[in-house]
């Protein structure tokens, strides 16, 4: 169940390149990766690089939402406002 958790988040391509880097966690967190990856039956690695990827997907998502939510009440002013100039434009087309 975890693999098909994880799946979408792992690297599409696995000759991409790789970085060494050194990491500190605490050690509880540490077992959880480890138990996970064993699991899984992938390594500590890609199970740390696909809660990273999804973490950070769900971040950019979250900024998306913000975004679009700052937006939402001018467009839809202008969405009311161009909506009585569509319905006349509509009417007027010969079908």
């Amino acid at each position: 169940m975890f693999r098909e958790a994880i799946e979408p988040y792992v690297a599409a391509d696995p000759g991409l390149p790789s970085v060494k880097l050194s990491i500190s966690l605490p050690a509880d967190l540490a077992a959880l990766v480890r138990s996970s990856a064993a699991e899984s039956g992938s390594t500590v690695s890609a199970t740390i690089a696909a809660a990273l990827r999804r973490t950070l997907g769900d971040a950019e998502q979250a900024r998306l939402d913000a975004a679009l939510e700052l937006d939402r009440e001018e467009n839809l002013a202008f969405a009311q406002a161009y909506a009585p100039m569509a319905a006349e434009l509509l009417a007027k087309l010969t079908w």
